[in-house]
């Protein structure tokens, strides 16, 4: 995999005026107006921090402003955002609904609406979630069927269930992303799919998947798995294989544990496993495992080398250097 393969998606600054941290919250979100908030001396001392992850349709930010201040916006028409406070907490408007959101309730923001966030009057660290539309829509009508409604309540409860995997989630991919200077494109496509798949399956009320027969769910897992087999690059996302089938993705795992007792996402992280071996037993001189391992989607090395080991009896170092030496 060449060096212009890659993308950059990291970011992590500091910006010390209003003007800088203006230009720097539209690069990342939207245009807004920002206001300070508080005493005007303490703009003297004034200091945005953003760390965040920039996967196309999606970004992801930690945001901490020293200052109080306030930023509005009109709507947002291209996205879905979804903000939490991880420290403090922060008063905030969808439309004409108020919220006030904290560390176990997220505001929710939806592209129709103008938006105030405020309340800042102490430091307060966000995390702050900005999701392509079209994305979240297609897979809103995916698991929901065509005739779906928007149902989005402005306040999203984060302290259990779906919503809180999904915020962890978040955060361990802003994270990871901080650690790689470069990342695949097609990883990157993965990870920003995923990011949607959470948020979805967090906000959506929806009932239990439709009950398929043994032989349809057959029929669903042999189709998954077609996907996963055929497809090149990094991992497929839970919603673009269930895309690929044609059912919801609640679905997809419902037939995965009656056929196969197994996830669909763990039957694909075997399916790449086997594939980094045999790139592995195939590698020239001069490969690295990394670079492997990141092409088929695996980013976190310590976890990536447990997984090898447990599947093939060695380390990926090993196979790699049992190839050089009967070379």
């Amino acid at each position: 995999m060449s060096g212009d393969t890659l993308e950059r998606v990291g970011l992590s600054t500091q910006v010390h005026s209003l003007g800088a941290a203006h230009d720097l919250g539209v690069q990342l979100y939207y245009p807004h107006r920002l206001t300070p908030l508080g005493a005007e001396a303490t703009l003297e001392r004034f200091t945005l921090t953003a760390v965040a992850a920039a996967l196309g349709p999606v970004t992801a930010g930690l945001l901490t402003y020293s200052t109080g201040i306030r930023i509005d916006t009109a709507p947002y028409e291209t996205a879905y955002q979804c903000n939490v406070p991880l420290r403090g907490s922060l008063r905030t408007s969808v439309g004409e609904q108020r919220v006030q959101a904290t560390r176990s309730r997220a505001a929710v923001y939806t592209p129709d609406v103008d938006t105030a966030i405020s309340g800042w009057e102490h430091p307060c660290v966000m995390l702050a979630v900005k999701l392509d539309r079209g994305m979240v829509e297609r897979r809103l009508a995916q698991e929901a069927g065509p005739d779906w409604e928007l149902r989005f309540d402005p306040a999203l409860d984060v302290a259990s269930g779906a919503a809180k995997a999904w915020i962890t989630s978040v955060r361990e991919l802003i994270a990871r992303v901080q650690r790689l200077s470069r990342i695949d494109p097609g990883l990157a496509t993965f990870l920003a799919e995923r990011c949607v798949d959470g948020f979805v399956a967090s906000t959506l009320r929806l009932d239990a998947p439709a009950v398929h027969s043994r032989s349809a769910n057959a029929r669903i897992v042999a189709q998954a798995l077609e996907a996963i087999t055929y497809s090149s690059g990094a991992p497929l996302s839970l919603g673009s294989i269930a895309e690929y089938v044609g059912v919801s993705g609640r679905s997809v795992q419902a037939a995965f544990r009656e056929i196969e007792g197994r996830s669909p996402m763990q039957a694909q992280r075997s399916d790449r496993l086997q594939r980094v071996h045999q790139d592995l037993l195939r590698a020239a001189d001069g490969t690295r495992v990394h670079t492997i391992a990141q092409r088929h989607g695996f980013s976190h090395m310590g976890r990536f080398s447990a997984m090898y080991q447990r599947t093939f009896g060695e380390l990926p170092s090993q196979t790699l250097d049992a190839v050089a030496l009967s070379g």
